[in-house]
């Protein structure tokens, strides 16, 4: 079966409000909800919002969670925080009430200090992500849900315009590896966040970034990868579950609209749709509440399959 194509939205009433109408005259077939930790304070609220949509049987509800974390402090899958692992808790709790398919969060231990990037902690990182995954899987499979982790860019945004970096997260073999020993863990790709590190694999040096010439020597330390992200993305064979699709261009040109950038995204797609359960439009869009690109990507996407 072919993976059904999704639009992306925060639960807010206008965003749901756009998202749920036909493109083109066709609906999508499923929406991934982002929710920021703002959101998790109030379930009840969006449960509500979600069952007053008007959508069409077998329509996909998916989840994606914050970057930030309760505790006001970003969402760190290493740092055994009691904030983190309520995060966890109220996705799946969210996930059993509305019958989401799948909940996504990120590997991620971000941080401004690039001196962390080194193979040592990058080890010691992976390791302690072990627990809180164990945790994620548990509770999101007793939801009725699909557990997933999403690999990282060369720089993490944090949704606030931020510097920031992980040791963790951006290698396919990082993701591989939590895979294998965290049994029920399935893998979502993200095409911007593989274009932006396959880039950063052979980029040069900006001194215009003080960062730039460190984090760089941190990526060429990391396992060999494919050339393209069609090869990145395959390295999950056997973990894949869903994706997100945008495109991308340089270091930080993350979430483009679909034919604007670096990566043959209908090469990517037309793979995806026999070995994903769900494609999600992830472009960044100039005003949220009216997601033009998003529409495009879906137009595309269903061109490229048609």
């Amino acid at each position: 079966m072919a993976a059904a194509l999704c639009l992306k939205a925060r639960p807010t009433v206008c965003q749901l409000a756009d998202r749920l109408r036909p493109c083109d005259g066709a609906w999508p077939d499923g929406l991934e909800l982002y929710l920021a930790a703002a959101d998790l304070q109030d379930l009840d609220a969006v449960v509500q919002r979600v069952e007053s949509t008007d959508v069409p049987d077998g329509f996909a509800w998916l989840i994606e969670g914050p970057v930030d974390s309760l505790d006001g402090q970003d969402f760190d899958i290493t740092r055994d925080s009691e904030s983190d692992a309520e995060v966890v808790r109220r996705l799946a709790q969210l996930a059993h009430r509305i019958g989401a398919r799948a909940v996504n969060i990120h590997v991620i231990a971000p941080s401004p200090d690039v001196a962390r990037l080194t193979l040592e902690c990058r080890e010691a990182l992976l390791r302690r992500a072990l627990p809180l995954l164990r945790q994620f899987v548990s509770q999101v499979n007793r939801a009725g849900g699909v557990p997933t982790v999403e690999h990282m860019p060369l720089v993490l945004r944090m949704r606030r315009s931020d510097y920031a970096f992980s040791p963790i997260g951006m290698a396919s073999a990082d993701l591989v590896w939590l895979c294998e020993r965290v049994p029920g863990l399935k893998v979502l790709v993200d095409t911007s966040h593989a274009g932006l590190y396959l880039n950063a694999r052979t980029a040069d040096a900006d001194a215009t970034y003080a960062w730039s010439q460190q984090v760089l020597g941190f990526v060429r330390q990391l396992p060999g990868e494919p050339p393209d992200v069609l090869g990145y993305i395959r390295n999950f064979d056997g973990y894949l579950e869903n994706a997100q699709i945008s495109n991308a261009s340089g270091l930080l040109g993350e979430g483009l609209p679909y034919a604007e950038g670096d990566v043959d995204l209908d090469a990517c797609v037309r793979w995806l749709s026999g070995n994903a359960k769900h494609i999600v439009t992830e472009t960044l869009e100039p005003d949220n509440d009216d997601a033009v690109f998003m529409r495009d990507a879906l137009r595309r996407m269903r061109l490229a399959l048609a």
